[in-house]
Parts: C-alpha cells; sequence; structure tokens
C-alpha cells in the first residue's frame, strides 16, 4: 500500500537540529489557555537535561522577553475572564429580579384545569368573533360623528380614543340590516373534535376567535378567573317584535378558586347573571359546562328555555347541546393587578395585546335615533340599543361571585327547565343599553 510522504522538517528533510543518542522527544498539550509557570505547557524535553535543545533565541538588546511576553498575554487573558464573570453575575442578578416579577404574569395550571366548556346553540346566527377583525369593519364616533382622522385603530392603540371621553363608539362600517358577514363569524365556528384535522386530546372544538381570560388575585387566598367571549352581533329576542338588537356583545363566566380549589361559578345570564356552588355545576371532567343562548348569548348552567319577565310581555332565552366549544385551546391570558389597575400578558400568552383593555368606549353603534328607519320603541324598549362596554366595566373588582349590586345568591341545585326569573327594571336588555340609560351605566363604573 502506498504510504503518503511526511513534509520535509528542515534542510535536506533533516530536523533544526541533531539529537543526542538516546533521546525522546515528547509533546504534551492541553484544551484550557496555561500560565506560564504551569508544568503542563508544551513543551520538548529529553532523557539527559544536558542534551535538551535550546529553542529560544535570547532577547535583543531592547526586545521584551519571551517569559514577559507571555506573563503580559496571561495576564491580559485573566483581566478579560474577570471582566466576563463579572457581567455574568450583573445579568444574573438582574435575571433574578425579573423572575420575581415574573411571578406576577403567571396563571396557575389549576385555572386551566377547571376551565370552562361553552354550547353554542346549535341554530345560532352569530358565532364567536375576534375584537382585532371587529376593528377593521368599524369606525369610531363620538356620539354620531364619525371620528375619521382615528379610523385605522388596532387592539394596540385603541386606547387612543379615551381622550374623547365615554361617548365613543365602534360604529359598524356596514348597514347592520344587511346583515354582512364579519357579522357573523361563521369562520370561527368551533372544530368538530372528532374531525381527522382537530386535537382529539380534547372533548370540544377550537374557534379562530380567541377568547380573553383575565384572572385577578384577591384577598384570602382568592383568585377570580374571568373568561370573556366576545361576539360582533347580539341578536335580541321577540315579544311579538324584536328588542334589544347591537353590535358588539360581550358575555363571561367567572370561576372563582380559593387555596387553589374551585368554589364558586357566576353566569352572566340577563338581569346581572347567576352564580353557583362549583358542586352545582354539570361538569365535563374536571371543567364546568355552560350554556350560550341564541342570539343574545347569555350565559346559562342548563340547556333550555330560559323565559324572563318584562313589561308588557315574556321573553326567552334558548340553550342546547350546540357545538361544544374549549375556549382555552385559543385564548389571550392576562393578569390584572387591582391595586394599580395593571393589566400584563401572561406567561401563557406573552405576545397578547394589552392596549384594547384600557378602552373606555362602547364596541358597537350608539342606539339608533327613532328618526332612523332602523328604529323603534315600545314599552320604552328599542330595537336597536347601544353597544357594549367592554371587561373593564364588569366589576372586576367584586367582592363577592355575582357581577349585580344587592345581596348575591348562591344557587347549590340547577334550576328547573322553564324557570321564569322575572324582570326587576335594572338590568333590560343585559350587554345594551337604550338611549336614555347611558348616564347611569357610567355611574355605575
Amino acid at each position: 500500500m502506498a504510504q503518503a510522504a511526511l513534509a520535509p522538517l528542515g534542510a535536506a528533510g533533516q530536523l533544526p537540529f541533531t539529537p543526542a543518542a538516546g533521546y525522546i522527544p515528547t509533546f504534551t498539550t492541553s484544551i484550557r489557555p496555561h500560565h506560564p509557570s504551569d508544568t503542563g505547557r508544551a513543551s520538548f524535553r529529553s532523557t539527559s537535561d544536558s542534551d535538551a535543545p535550546t529553542c529560544h533565541a535570547g532577547p535583543g538588546p531592547n526586545e521584551e522577553s519571551w517569559k514577559d511576553k507571555a506573563h503580559r498575554a496571561w495576564d491580559n487573558v485573566d483581566s478579560i475572564w474577570h471582566s466576563i464573570q463579572s457581567k455574568a453575575e450583573e445579568v444574573l442578578s438582574a435575571c433574578d429580579g425579573e423572575s420575581e416579577v415574573l411571578d406576577h404574569d403567571v396563571i396557575p395550571d389549576y385555572v386551566f384545569d377547571h376551565a370552562p366548556y361553552v354550547h353554542l346553540y346549535s341554530g345560532e346566527q352569530f358565532w364567536p368573533c375576534d375584537i382585532a377583525d371587529h376593528l377593521i369593519h368599524t369606525t369610531p364616533h363620538l356620539n354620531y360623528t364619525p371620528m375619521s382622522a382615528l379610523s385605522n385603530l388596532t387592539v394596540n392603540n385603541l386606547s387612543a380614543l379615551n381622550s374623547y371621553g365615554f361617548y365613543t363608539y365602534l360604529q359598524s362600517d356596514d348597514n347592520v340590516e344587511s346583515r354582512p358577514t364579519w357579522l357573523a363569524g361563521t369562520q370561527n365556528i368551533p372544530s368538530d373534535p372528532s374531525s381527522p384535522s382537530s386535537n382529539a386530546t380534547y372533548p370540544g372544538g377550537r374557534s379562530t376567535a380567541p377568547a380573553i381570560l383575565l384572572t385577578i388575585r384577591k384577598p384570602n387566598n382568592i383568585l377570580d378567573a374571568f373568561w370573556f367571549y366576545f361576539y360582533s352581533y347580539n341578536l335580541g329576542n321577540k315579544v311579538g317584535l324584536r328588542f334589544g338588537n347591537h353590535v358588539g356583545d360581550w358575555e363571561h363566566t367567572l370561576i372563582r378558586f380559593q387555596n387553589g380549589k374551585p368554589s364558586h361559578v357566576f353566569l352572566s345570564e340577563h338581569n346581572f347573571g347567576e352564580a353557583y356552588a362549583w358542586s352545582a355545576m354539570e361538569k365535563l371532567g374536571d371543567r364546568p359546562v355552560t350554556f350560550s343562548a341564541t342570539g343574545s348569548h347569555a350565559m346559562y348552567a342548563t340547556p333550555g328555555t330560559h323565559p324572563y319577565v318584562l313589561p308588557w310581555g315574556l321573553l326567552r332565552d334558548e340553550t342546547d347541546r350546540g357545538p361544544l366549544w374549549d375556549p382555552s385551546q385559543n385564548v389571550y391570558a392576562y393578569t390584572f393587578d387591582l391595586p394599580s389597575r395593571t393589566l400584563r400578558a401572561s406567561t401563557r400568552t406573552p405576545l397578547a395585546p394589552t392596549d384594547w383593555f384600557a378602552y373606555r368606549g362602547h364596541w358597537g353603534d350608539r342606539a339608533y335615533p327613532l328618526s332612523d328607519e332602523r328604529q323603534y320603541q315600545f314599552a320604552g324598549q328599542y330595537h336597536y340599543v347601544s353597544g357594549p362596554l367592554g371587561p373593564i366595566y364588569k366589576n372586576l373588582a367584586r367582592t363577592e361571585v355575582c357581577q349585580g349590586r344587592g345581596r348575591c345568591r348562591t344557587r347549590y341545585w340547577l334550576p328547573p327547565v322553564g324557570e321564569v326569573r322575572l324582570w326587576d327594571g335594572e338590568d333590560g336588555w343585559g350587554e345594551g343599553e337604550g338611549p336614555e340609560e347611558e348616564e347611569e351605566e357610567e355611574e355605575e363604573k
């Protein structure tokens, strides 16, 4: 077998020195840099110290010796290393401080372990919507006057409208009676969990419209988990005529935890909602099952008919076991600090937008005047009412689990089907309000 020739080491292929008899060259090295005084540095040595070759000529009269150069180089390396070490300690110290801040942004796992499921109505016409998409199809108005200069608003700058006060409205760019497709949100119908393309791990489907999760820590080791759902349109109920339509719709479910255990559930039914003991709720695994009413999207604990009496007539919400929505599969998750009123994107969704939450105005049109052909009034109720205010107005600091004022009554069993709830004249149409009721709503804030 042919062998590769070795390159010559010196003139005529000879070593640059003549080794003494019995000389065996050795070479040792190390990966880490060594100080010149280290014994592990690379070297040649012979079996006889007197025969060791001279590898370095002495310095000239004005030259630094090689040992001095090596010592100086090592001192430079040592200085750089100490600088790196000092900087690393600063970074680690800063990270320790940051970890304390991030603790406020962490949502405990038990919140997601007990997240609600929502049965949307099988015949629903207006499905969950994305607040970002809603802003694309609306223009801000100051009462009835368009604010065209502020038309390019997003979830990242919506609070710019706050300088105009409470009377700002996100008015639809389309005539709502023409039923534009963006109002319906049909693209956001939860996926069928039995289909091959969906996540079979979850019994509920995923909607492309993100839900909003807001967690708030309160005294006595209480944590309130607010699950907010947004719809671009609320279709009111009928008593011969239809009342209570409005653009934009916010509904919510509150799950209260104490010492890390779920204790109560609040649902935004009509008439300031209803509170239930955790033990009373229907569950799928460890998660409560809730029901969204057709059109109004009011939240209930059971399927069926839910009448509530109004002046001059009877209205009712309808719920059934339609598409099962799992809001936890697509959610903007936040923590909210009550003392500082600070909203933070949680570590679950660190890129979730936060500016929109501070918006103080309405999420839909102002109630149309009676001069508008789409509007009518009967017994003090209106066909179209103003769009709702956002989550910041939903009594987030509540001590009791109930949203409304007065005594909070907790149900320890599910209501019978068809139970009639009496209207007390305060809540009216739930999330919207008529033209004469806006001042009162501002005071409730």
